[in-house]
C-alpha cells in the first residue's frame, strides 16, 4: 500500500456480514499473535494485523497478502482471543475469496497444501532424529532408580490441576477430523495419543513424534463431545518423556530450534513458490 490508507467503510460492512468473526471487538492484545505457532516462529503472521485490515476494510490488499497462505489452519488464534475475534474464520473468507476470484488456481491451492503437509513431516522426522540422539546420550541407570512411565491411565486423569476427562473417550475420532496436522497418521493422530495412554502405552507414545509435533491448539478438544482433553493429554505425555529422561534438556532446546528453522523454510518456500502467482515478495 503506497501513501495513506483509505478505509473502505462499505467492504468493512460487507466483510462484517460475510465473516461472522467478530472484528469489530479486537482491541489489540496480541493474544492470537504470541500464540500462533508461525508467527512464533517466523514473525511472518500476524492474525491481528489481518483483523485490523479488515477492519479497515482492506479486502483487496489482504487477499494478495502472503500471510494468509502462510496460516496452518490450526485456530489457535481464535480459541485463545479474549474478545471471541475469530481471525481463523476471517482467514479461511480471505482465501475462498482469493480463490474464487481467481487469483490463486486450483493446482497452486494444492500445492500449497503439499507444503504444508511436508512441514509436518519434516517436525516428526526431527523429533526422531533428536530423541534417538537423546536416548544416546541417556546412561542406564540401575533399575531401582530408573524413573517409571506409568502403565495405567490414571496419572493422566489430571495435568497442572486440570482435568483431563481422558476415560471419557470412546473412540468416536472426532478429535482426528478436527486436528489440523492429522493428514498424516505416523505424524500424530490425536485420538491415538488419548486411546494409547488409556490402555496403558505411554511407554511407547513418549517415544514417537505426536506429543512434540501438537500444536497445542486444542482444536481436538474443542470438538470432542465427550469433552476430553487431548492436548492436554498431549502435554502430560511431554511431561512425563521429561521426568523420565526421554527428553532432556539437550533434547528440548534442540527441538525449539529446529522447529523454528522448520517453520523458516516452510515460509521461505510458501513465499518463494506462490509468490509468482500471487504477486508478492518474502
Amino acid at each position: 500500500m503506497n501513501g495513506a490508507v483509505q478505509p473502505q467503510g462499505r467492504d468493512r460492512q460487507w466483510i462484517n456480514q460475510a465473516v461472522k468473526a467478530e472484528i469489530n471487538l479486537c482491541f489489540t492484545c496480541g493474544s492470537c499473535a504470541v500464540e500462533c505457532p508461525v508467527n512464533r516462529a517466523t514473525n511472518r503472521l500476524d492474525p491481528r494485523r489481518l483483523v485490523w485490515m479488515a477492519n479497515l476494510g482492506l479486502m483487496d490488499e489482504l487477499i494478495r497478502l502472503p500471510e494468509i497462505w502462510l496460516c496452518l489452519n490450526c485456530r489457535k488464534c481464535s480459541h485463545v482471543c479474549p474478545m471471541t475475534v475469530k481471525p481463523a474464520t476471517l482467514i479461511a473468507f480471505l482465501r475462498w475469496e482469493a480463490f474464487r476470484k481467481g487469483i490463486l488456481s486450483e493446482s497452486a491451492a494444492q500445492h500449497r497444501r503439499t507444503l504444508q503437509d511436508r512441514l509436518h513431516r519434516e517436525r516428526a522426522a526431527a523429533v526422531r532424529d533428536l530423541l534417538a540422539e537423546a536416548a544416546q546420550r541417556r546412561p542406564a541407570p540401575p533399575l531401582s532408580h530408573a524413573p517409571a512411565v506409568p502403565s495405567s491411565w490414571k496419572p493422566f486423569a489430571v495435568y497442572d490441576g486440570h482435568e483431563t476427562r481422558i476415560s471419557s473417550c470412546f473412540a468416536c475420532g472426532e478429535c482426528s477430523n478436527a486436528c489440523p496436522v492429522c493428514t498424516d497418521r505416523s505424524v500424530l493422530d490425536p485420538l491415538v495419543l488419548v486411546r494409547g495412554t488409556l490402555m496403558g502405552y505411554a511407554r511407547e507414545l513418549i517415544v514417537s513424534p505426536g506429543p512434540w509435533v501438537c500444536l497445542q491448539c486444542r482444536s481436538c478438544s474443542a470438538a470432542c463431545s465427550h469433552r476430553v482433553q487431548g492436548h492436554l493429554v498431549a502435554l502430560a505425555l511431554r511431561e512425563t518423556a521429561r521426568r523420565t529422561g526421554v527428553a532432556d534438556e539437550v533434547f528440548l532446546r534442540a527441538w525449539k530450534d529446529k522447529e523454528k528453522e522448520i517453520f523458516g523454510a516452510y515460509a521461505d518456500a510458501l513465499v518463494r513458490e506462490l509468490g509468482a502467482v500471487l504477486n508478492f515478495t518474502a
